[in-house]
């Protein structure tokens, strides 16, 4: 992964991530665990797990 792999952003209500022409691109998982490649330039909601490159991340929503 590298420094400027994506862009992570908080519209509205909803995270949205745009892969930003990585090497290793990013990879969004559904409820259902499948996977869907995000195309570079192109912005997706994230509810939850994805991967950039090799590293697994997890958004959650925080109680307050």
């Amino acid at each position: 992964m590298s420094k400027t792999h994506a862009r992570l952003e908080l519209h509205m209500d909803a995270w949205r991530i745009t892969d930003l022409d990585s090497t290793n691109g990013v990879v969004v998982t559904g409820d259902n665990g499948a996977e869907r490649e995000v195309s570079p330039g192109a912005a997706h909601e994230v509810d939850g797990l994805f991967l950039l490159g090799d590293a697994e991340l997890r958004l959650r929503r925080r109680d307050t």
